[in-house]
């Protein structure tokens, strides 16, 4: 499975893509969603963190048992994980990350992350919040 994630200032996307028999890439599931509240305030790099659990949120059905090679404009694993103290709003996003298999893999420039801007800057206009709470919390 392929993984590609942007953010923007004010929105965010992501594509969901996977190779077929010919080695072909083919896009499964397109996401994007305009930041609204806290989430305008976050930093550069918290809201490129926030695109990648936003979208292994929206799409764990399909990420679950697969390795996902994340292409991103920059290293949000490397952000969440390496950092000995995490604010509050951060604090859950690495015990999500720790449920998939994930390797990062730099962005070149390819057509899909070329789709998935074009996803983050005409998000869906719906908001439907992302609820981040652990199970069995």
């Amino acid at each position: 499975m392929i993984l590609y994630t942007v953010a923007m200032d004010t929105s965010l996307g992501a594509l969901l893509a996977k190779h077929n028999d010919q080695g072909k890439e083919n896009a499964m599931y397109y996401l994007s969603q305009t930041l609204v509240g806290v989430e305008l305030r976050y930093t550069t790099m918290e809201k490129v963190c926030f695109a990648l659990v936003f979208a292994l949120q929206k799409l764990k059905h399909y990420l679950g048992v697969h390795v996902i090679h994340l292409i991103s404009k920059a290293n949000p694993l490397k952000y969440i994980l390496s950092r000995p103290v995490l604010t509050e709003r951060l604090v859950r996003w690495p015990v999500i990350l720790h449920q998939f298999n994930i390797k990062y893999v730099p962005q070149k420039a390819v057509k899909g992350q070329a789709l998935v801007d074009f996803l983050a800057a005409h998000p869906v206009p719906d908001y439907s919040p992302l609820i981040l709470d652990l199970p069995d919390e």
